[in-house]
């Protein structure tokens, strides 16, 4: 084997190795990227906007914000009910 022989094999052999590194196929699979965490709310406004703020009543302040926020709710609710006529 010739001099010159042995350099071209060497230069392909290195060259094929750059090119299958090069197009490795898990490169081209997408990456699953985790959602960003949600804030925990402290208002009933912020537990209302489910987009910016955690709703996941298994986080115990958040279930007590829950509650509180539903006793709130059914109070007003109350207050505003019309009675009836009294005579």
């Amino acid at each position: 084997m010739t001099l010159r022989s042995r350099f071209l094999s060497t230069a392909l052999l290195s060259s094929v190795g750059f090119v299958a590194h090069a197009h490795d196929p898990s490169l081209h699979e997408p990456r699953y990227v985790a959602p960003p965490a949600k804030a925990v709310p402290t208002t009933c406004a912020q537990f209302a906007d489910t987009g910016r703020y955690s709703n996941d009543i298994t986080n115990p302040d958040i279930k007590a914000l829950k509650t509180r926020c539903d006793a709130e709710k059914a109070a007003a609710a109350r207050k505003a009910k019309p009675t009836g006529d009294k005579k």
